[in-house]
């Protein structure tokens, strides 16, 4: 294994990234199926998720789960298959009307009760009163960068568990892709990148999480572990023909609600990955820790 920077190799300078419109929900699904293909977050999650879920009652009694912000709904899938969770209902929220449509799919091979709710998730949600109330497993994946008050929305969660139930979270730890919001908001492109809009996004960390949720809460338990990922970004860092969407690593990272992207800043956050890959077996990785939060009442 190597470490390499862009300067080692023949890559796109800043000038070569070209400047694109922002994400649209249907784009936001399509890049967002692209990095669901090319990661190894999915297996590590799950085994984070199989240390923390060692009580046998979660394989053994119908379970029944709340996922915020399931996306396409794989990785519920992929967990309820590899833990043995004995589902016997899941409601998912998901906002991005085209996420749903992948979503519905993946619920129904599930083959148990489940509804789909598009409102956001905040302290304000509400479930309608004829559907369960409680559930023994509510999960965000990689869903709280976006959200105004994640700390608070986690400890509105808390609400819907039932006794000896748990919330189990991944995020994104501390890492590259916070230097990236970092370095922008000090150098490039202040009027996008301010530090409020930054805080609600990628640039959230594991440390705010838990440090906030200590502070406002003294009957959550939280458990905490992380573990190393990588995403081959080769197709992106080549800038291959083949790739699904232009750029899809930045455009991902950065969400949609950020604008145009100057060739400056988009040259920085391409730099900015590829120096922080490895390559393996001739294929740019892309590392960063997935650090998962488990909390009990």
């Amino acid at each position: 294994m190597t470490h390499t920077s862009s300067e080692e190799q023949n890559l796109p300078t800043p000038q070569q990234l070209e400047t694109t419109p922002p994400l649209t929900e249907e784009g936001y699904a399509r890049t967002f199926a692209v990095m669901a293909d090319v990661t190894s977050e999915y297996d590590v999650m799950s085994g984070i998720a199989d240390r923390f879920i060692s009580d046998n009652k979660f394989r053994e009694k119908p379970v029944k789960m709340l996922t915020v912000g399931a996306g396409r709904g794989k990785f519920e899938v992929q967990l309820v298959k590899e833990l043995g969770l004995n589902l016997e209902y899941v409601c998912a929220i998901e906002p991005n009307m085209e996420q749903v449509k992948h979503l519905e799919v993946s619920l129904k091979s599930l083959e148990v009760e489940y509804d789909i709710n598009t409102s956001f998730f905040d302290p304000q949600f509400r479930i309608e009163e004829e559907k369960p109330q409680k559930f023994d497993f509510i999960l965000f994946c990689h869903s709280l960068y976006g959200f105004d008050d994640p700390h608070g929305s986690v400890l509105h969660a808390t609400n819907f568990l039932a006794p000896g139930g748990k919330v189990l979270i991944f995020i994104q730890g501390g890492g590259a892709t916070a230097a990236i919001f970092s370095y922008l908001v000090e150098k490039s492109d202040p009027a996008i990148f301010s530090p409020k809009k930054c805080i609600g996004d990628h640039s959230l960390t594991a440390d705010e999480i838990i440090s906030q949720l200590s502070k406002n809460s003294e009957h959550v338990s939280i458990t905490t572990m992380s573990e190393r990922c990588y995403e081959d970004v080769d197709d992106f860092v080549r800038k291959r023909p083949n790739v699904p969407t232009r750029d899809y690593k930045i455009d991902f990272s950065l969400q949609a609600e950020y604008g145009k992207l100057s060739e400056e800043t988009r040259g920085v956050i391409f730099k900015m990955i590829v120096d922080n890959c490895d390559v393996v077996e001739g294929r740019y990785k892309w590392k960063h820790w997935c650090f998962g939060m488990v909390l009990s009442v």
